[in-house]
This record gives C-alpha cells, structure tokens and sequence, in this order.
C-alpha cells in the first residue's frame, strides 16, 4: 500500500479497483458473533452491529470506516467493529457515506448530521462518535459541525489514527514517514482534495486539526509511533486540552497505522481495553 500512496497515478488507479470492487460484506465471522441489519438513512446504507450474546445494549456508537475518503469499507474494519460490538455491548451504527470524487465532504456531512440526529432521537440520548483513519478524520469534523450548529453532539469521540490534516504539511511527518510501513503522503493528498472538492485544503470541515476544539466532548485518541498521522494527532491533543477538552490519547510505539483493525493483535486488545475504559455507561 506504502508503494502505491507514493505515486498519485498508482493512488488513482488503486482507488478506482476499489471501488469497482465496492465495499465489503461483513464476514462470516463477524456474522457469527453479531446481528448485522441493515436499513436506509438519509440516502445512505447503514448497517447496525449488535452482539448476539447480550439482550441489552448500552448507547449507541456510531461508526465511520477508513480509506482515505475514496475506498470503501474493507474487512478489517467490520471485525473491528465486531469486537468493539461484542467487548462493550454497544450497537453499533455503521452509515456507508460516499465516496470521493462522486461525493465530497459536503453531502457527508449533510447525510451525517441527518443521520446522527435520528440516532439521538431514537436512543433518547447522545451516542459515542468515532472512526479510523479518514473516517476518524470525518468523526472529528461532523462534532464540531454539530457543536457549531447548536445540535446534539455526541457524548464522546473515539478516534483511531485519525486524518486531521489532508495537507500532510506537518514539518514533524517525514521524520516518521521513513518508518511507516503503510502510509505515503502524495497518495493521500490526493484523495484528500478529491473529498475537498474546491474547498480550501485548510478548512476545518476536511482538515479539523484546524478548528477551535473549544466544548469538544471527551476525546479518546489512539495511534501507532509507526503512522505519520501521529504529529497531528499530538497536535490536535495539545490544542484540545489548551481549550479545557478532556482528551487522552493514547501512543503504541512502533505500531503501524490503525493497528488496532488487526483484532487479534496484543496491542489492539490492550488498546481496546484502554478504549473500554474510557466510555461510561458501556454496559
């Protein structure tokens, strides 16, 4: 993948194979362990994930896979979202938003706001927020988008290697790039304007890094040393807490991007034990 994220004809070309491909079904696994349904909500395909093992679930937690804002949703994220489902006794909320170039991050935020009232209507309360990578970026911006329209927002965020900048200019990136097993940045950059669509690259909507975080809700971080997403990360966490955010985040040395997708991972269950910790009432 690091190969082809160095070359913007090579990221091109990846994403038009992914997407031809089209998104991935939940396995037979995460099918064995979970109740995957599916309905409509603002235009988009949204999957719920509940564990079958547990008659009561706590809040709701919605979910907004990576990709870099151009791939759709793989394997990897849907075990993921099976263990989260299974370890905490969430529902979990899975919208299918659309992809770059044919969407861009303006008819995802429309539909996601849509979407997450509804959520917050029919549980009669607030729902964890989160997601990796773009989608963690993507998490990210729809609460300050809620924040700034006065709407209910969630009642905490939890973001996996999050995408806060689509610039990538962070001087403290290269350093780490070297050692990033998975990431480059000129593929990036490129689905990254592609999801701005004419905006400013800088514009909190697509590079929330950028925002006032000021009346964030709680904030759970977590990224490998290994991701040249982390100098955003420790950037973004700086500038939350300045503004009196409770925010934590969490560092796994040498780990790679999202490593946490990689389930059965020691350091994706001690990160997820981590992230368990921080989420009241999760049953």
């Amino acid at each position: 993948m690091k190969r082809t994220l160095s070359d913007v004809d090579l990221a091109e070309r990846h994403r038009q194979r992914a997407r031809a491909k089209g998104p991935a079904a939940p396995p037979r696994s995460v099918r064995a362990s979970c109740h995957v349904t599916w309905t409509t909500i603002a235009g988009l395909p949204v999957a719920t994930v509940s564990p079958k093992t547990t008659k009561t679930a706590t809040a709701p937690f919605i979910y907004l896979h990576g990709g870099g804002y151009t791939s759709p949703i793989i394997a990897h994220h849907w075990r993921l979202i099976a263990a989260l489902a299974n370890e905490n006794s969430w529902t979990v909320i899975v919208p299918l938003y659309g992809l770059a170039p044919d969407s861009d991050v303006t008819d995802a935020l429309t539909r996601l706001t849509a979407l997450h009232q509804t959520v917050v209507q029919d549980a009669q309360g607030a729902p964890a927020l989160g997601g990796d990578s773009a989608g963690g970026g993507l998490a990210l911006a729809l609460a300050l988008s809620l924040r700034d329209r006065g709407l209910t927002g969630p009642r905490h965020l939890v973001l996996f290697a999050p995408w806060l900048d689509i610039t990538l200019d962070n001087p403290a990136i290269p350093a780490i790039e070297r050692f990033d097993p998975t990431l480059s940045r000129p593929g990036l950059r490129h689905g990254g304007l592609l999801w701005a669509n004419g905006r400013d690259p800088k514009d909190p909507a697509v590079s929330p890094l950028y925002a006032d975080p000021a009346n964030l809700c709680p904030t759970t971080m977590v990224v490998g040393t290994h991701d040249i997403l982390l100098p955003d990360c420790r950037a973004f966490a700086t500038k939350a807490r300045a503004k009196g955010v409770d925010v934590e985040l969490y560092e796994f040395p040498q780990a790679f991007h999202v490593f946490i997708a990689g389930t059965v991972l020691p350091e994706s269950r001690v990160a997820r034990r981590l992230v368990t910790r921080r989420i009241p009432g999760r049953g």
